[in-house]
């Protein structure tokens, strides 16, 4: 249980580990997920996720537009493997970047 940075209420929260592996999440899924989780609640900007999911590139990553899409897909997919476990990735506001958000 912890208290939620926005709102203070208490709630519960699984280890990211545990999600990960009972929702089979891995490559940039897991590299969004982990970022975002590292934000504790608060907006991670998406220069920082797209560091997290090309972390292993020698280049950085490919161009702003396909990291871009890469994203976008990777977000997708993560929400819905995150379906029903009282966790999702939500858009914090135009260029703010995301956050997690715990659902009861």
């Amino acid at each position: 249980m912890i208290a939620c940075p926005l709102c203070k209420a208490t709630v519960a929260v699984p280890a990211l580990d545990d999600l990960l592996a009972s929702r089979e999440i891995e490559g940039l899924e897991a590299s969004i997920l982990g970022a975002v989780w590292s934000g504790k609640g608060r907006a991670v900007n998406t220069e920082k996720l797209f560091d997290a999911m090309y972390a292993d590139d020698p280049d950085g990553g490919p161009s702003p537009t396909r990291m871009y899409l890469s994203f976008n897909r990777a977000l997708a997919r993560l929400n819905n493997l995150l379906d029903g476990s009282g966790v999702s990735i939500v858009a914090v506001g135009f260029r703010q970047g995301y956050r997690l958000e715990l659902h009861p």
